[in-house]
């Protein structure tokens, strides 16, 4: 009797042995089951976030190329140089039209800086850079600014000018304005 009770409790035991690897087995399976499923809704969502600034640079750069200043400057860029015979001395419409708007942008620009230094064309590029100028129009720009710079010792000149000439217009009125009432109080 003692010898079947060893054997039941040796099968129990071999028994409870194969119950725990088998457990074991399964949550080994389940755990790495799961750790795929994590990594594949990573990859889904790392895929999605990629689609998504793919897709806003592509509408930016559609965006920026129905842009019709855009178009303009590349037909401009992609002219030939020498589209006529030669160069000629006659003032064009397109030249007379970019001469209003330079001084047009002249007027507009008297308030803010009139000067020309490296910092600030240097903080103009890094903007035009960040706003995704493609670096041909962005040296385009900056041949620009160079072409119609004035140094720091002009600007402070010009403004002090200006400020002599307001001070100037600013006492003859009151001036005026004294003869006005020298006149009424006469009267």
């Amino acid at each position: 009797m003692a010898e079947e009770l060893d054997d039941i409790g040796r099968e129990t035991a071999a028994m409870m042995r194969q119950m725990l690897q088998l457990a074991t087995l399964v949550a080994l399976r389940t755990r790495e089951r799961g750790q795929k499923e994590a990594e594949a809704r990573v990859r889904v969502t790392e895929a999605r976030q990629k689609e998504g600034r793919e897709r806003r640079l592509r509408e930016a750069a559609d965006a920026k190329a129905r842009d019709p200043r855009n178009r303009e400057l590349s037909r401009i860029l992609e002219r030939p140089t020498m589209e006529r015979g030669g160069v000629s001395l006659e003032k064009d419409r397109f030249s007379a039209q970019a001469e209003a708007s330079r001084m047009a942008a002249q007027q507009a620009n008297r308030g803010g800086v009139r000067y020309d230094s490296v910092e600030r064309r240097t903080a103009l590029a890094q903007h035009l850079s960040r706003m995704g100028i493609s670096p041909e129009l962005q040296s385009v720009r900056m041949l620009m600014e160079v072409g119609q710079a004035q140094s720091a010792q002009d600007a402070v000149r010009a403004r002090e000018q200006e400020a002599a000439q307001r001070r100037v217009r600013e006492q003859e009125a009151h001036e005026r304005e004294r003869e006005r009432a020298r006149s009424r109080e006469r009267v």
